[in-house]
């Protein structure tokens, strides 16, 4: 009698190397998805210091005295300064959005330096339309810590006072 068995089915070693193969896609999509999710809340950080350092720029421009504008330490609210600052003027807050950073604004006046035209002549129109003072550069300066590494942006105005 010839016995014929047919046995369909895979062996433990053809299982045992398909659960590996499976466990490491597995573990480099999970490893991918947390540097993902890392990525996006360091987006959310950025996104919100570029709104902060618009917010105080765009306030300062507005302020009838050109002063930077007073910044709480509770929520990074902004309200009028009373006196003018000695610049450079820092605070550390955190906005009330619930990003879970701390932010440390840096508002700072100073001369325009440079780079200038090589002409002086280029500022003329300024002098002709009552503009007597140097150019003035307005910065605010946002930084913050993610995981141990320091980030910042940089907002700048180039304005003539009157």
């Amino acid at each position: 009698m010839n016995r014929h068995h047919s046995m369909a089915g895979f062996t433990l070693i053809e299982i045992l190397v398909t659960l590996v193969i499976v466990s490491v896609a597995v573990l480099s999509l999970g490893s991918f998805s947390i540097s993902m999710v890392g990525s996006g809340q360091v987006s959310r950080e950025r996104l919100t210091a570029v709104h902060l350092a618009e917010q105080v720029l765009e306030y300062w421009q507005h302020d009838s005295n050109d002063y930077a504008p007073v910044i709480a330490t509770a929520d990074c609210s902004l309200s009028a300064a009373t006196a003018a600052p000695a610049y450079p003027v820092s605070v550390t807050c955190a906005p009330a959005s619930g990003i879970g950073a701390a932010y440390t604004i840096v508002s700072n006046e100073t001369q325009a330096t440079g780079p200038l035209p090589a002409s002086q002549s280029a500022f003329q129109p300024f002098t002709t339309q009552g503009y007597n003072n140097t150019p003035q550069t307005k910065v605010v300066t946002v930084s913050w810590t993610h995981k141990n590494k320091t980030h910042s942006i940089y907002l700048t105005h180039m304005s003539q006072v009157k």
